[in-house]
């Protein structure tokens, strides 16, 4: 390599301009015949991701995103991005039991993170003294709670309430998502009666009003975690998050609130998965969609923008083989983050076999504080900005969501279509989709369904409560794989194959090796 340096007085000019049709028939030229059209893959929604992008392929094209913190809010929710502050570090505590789960949340916040999101139904809070001991020791004034969405929600945001009361947080110090969603909370858990179209009750409205003068506190989530984890594709996450949430605008607007007020009262939570992109382009996209509903609702441009958490993918999450979970986390984290995340929830890497344990949560906590404090990430403003791939995802994600998202309410809107079925119809048709692109390698699993570990010995955990058992249930993609190497672990003895070889490693060493794989995933040595 030359140690010339490059005059930065020459003119971009004098370079030789290389046409796009000479770079083509050069790059084509190493395809064995195949065109670079041939290398464009599809996502589940039918949107086609070209090899190479321009500005000639991006639909962006002439329609910039604007500036961040204005406009669309594409390019995140605030002008400075996470630059002063970085994104919000917010735990997940599910520990069994008032004591352990407050030791848990204590050394979180000591060792790095910023906030906490408690699961009352894995903790098991049954009272206003639970959540009190739960949160022991905790400065209220400094620290946000945020509140899984679950059947005892209003009774748990209340006692919250009544907490910041008894411990006199004044009224301005006061932060946290209360987590009242009924919708997704049916989505996730089922109940007696479906949603109806009025959506909120008197006793969550009760809670609404309490909050009404807390700035800090949005009582009402907009979780759309529970159709992703049910197999469901990116644009009808943000499609069932549209709809949700608007269905809980009408409701809080009936019940007495200003549009303002009623934007301000919402949060929504939306899945972080390793697929770095489209993990992106769903926070832009979200972002983009919400302030076009509140706009086209009247909204003033200062209350459009709507208030984000990331929780990584439950679905992504293996048991064998857990230590690729943490690249697949490290993934997603960063994607949620760099894509305008305002919090990032990350489940530890061992939360598929059970209760986390200490190493899990502690991994999970650091991986977002090296993105932040080593790798400097919330110092670059929207960094997918101006990237003719990800403006162009963003855009065609949008597009998809919000053609979904009037096909539900053109249908009744989010509670009918949740009560008729028809969400649960088509992420099961989603998720027979995934099921045939796994069995046939097209998606891969890596550490299970492909590239296993014969000699692995399967890590226990404390288990973790019963999996809810409503209308869309969890499915994680290895689950099949790890169906069938559980079975053949059980064997005793555990089968093996024999595997003949000839001739030198060199001619036989790719097929073998397929060999031994293909049979690993079941768990048979070969």
């Amino acid at each position: 390599m030359s140690s010339e340096s490059v005059d930065p007085g020459v003119p971009v000019a004098d370079f030789e301009t290389v046409d796009r049709e000479a770079w083509l028939a050069l790059a084509e030229a190493g395809l064995g015949g195949r065109t670079v059209d041939s290398l464009a893959t599809t996502t589940e929604d039918g949107i086609r991701i070209p090899v190479v992008y321009g500005p000639d392929e991006a639909s962006t094209a002439g329609d910039p995103a604007g500036w961040p913190g204005s406009g669309t809010f594409t390019r995140g929710r605030r002008s400075s991005g996470h630059v002063v502050d970085g994104w919000d570090v917010r735990a997940l505590v599910v520990e069994e039991g008032i004591a352990a789960s407050n030791a848990v949340v204590l050394d979180e916040l000591l060792r790095g993170s910023t906030s906490v999101l408690l699961d009352p139904m894995a903790i098991g809070i049954r009272s206003l003294h639970d959540l009190d001991g739960v949160l022991d020791g905790v400065h209220l004034e400094m620290t946000a709670v945020a509140v899984v969405p679950g059947p005892r929600s209003v009774e748990v945001a209340g006692w919250l309430l009544d907490l910041w009361e008894r411990r006199g947080v004044p009224v301005a110090d006061r932060r946290g998502d209360l987590g009242l969603d009924p919708i997704g909370v049916y989505a996730r858990h089922g109940g007696s009666t479906a949603p109806t179209t009025t959506c909120l009750d008197t006793a969550t409205l009760a809670v609404v009003d309490r909050a009404r003068d807390l700035a800090g506190v949005r009582p009402i989530t907009v979780d759309t975690t529970p159709y992703t984890d049910a197999g469901t594709s990116d644009a009808r996450e943000l499609a069932a998050g549209l709809a949700t949430g608007v269905a809980y605008l009408r409701a809080l607007t009936d019940h007495g609130l200003t549009l303002s007020e009623a934007l301000g009262s919402l949060a929504f939570t939306l899945t972080a998965d390793a697929d770095q992109f489209l993990t992106m382009a769903r926070f832009r996209a979200g972002r983009l969609l919400w302030a076009r509903v509140a706009e086209t609702s009247g909204a003033e441009p200062e209350d459009r923008a709507p208030r984000q958490h990331a929780l990584t993918s439950a679905v992504m999450l293996t048991r064998w083989d857990p230590w690729v979970n943490m690249l697949r986390s490290t993934v997603a984290a960063f994607a949620a983050g760099t894509g305008g995340a305002d919090s990032v929830t990350v489940r530890p890497f061992d939360s598929a076999l059970g209760r986390p344990d200490e190493f899990g949560r502690r991994t999970a906590r650091n991986l977002q504080l090296v993105l932040l404090e080593e790798s400097g990430l919330a110092k670059v403003i929207d960094p997918a900005g101006g990237s003719w791939y990800v403006e162009d995802l963003t855009q065609r994600l949008a597009v998809e969501a919000w053609d979904r998202f009037r096909g539900i309410e053109a249908g009744g809107g989010m509670a009918t279509a949740l009560a008729s079925g028809r969400l649960a119809e088509e992420a099961e048709a989603c998720w027979t989709e995934r099921v045939g692109r796994l069995a046939d390698l097209s998606e891969s699993v890596t550490g299970v369904s492909e590239f296993p570990n014969i000699d692995e010995v399967l890590l226990e955990r404390q288990p973790s409560p019963a999996l809810p058992t409503g209308p869309l249930p969890l499915r994680r993609r290895s689950e099949p794989f790890e169906t069938l190497r559980d079975a053949v672990v059980a064997c005793n003895p555990v089968p093996t194959i024999l595997l003949v070889t000839l001739g030198p490693e060199a001619q036989h060493a790719t097929r073998s090796t397929f060999a031994r794989n293909f049979f690993g995933v079941a768990g048979i040595r070969a």
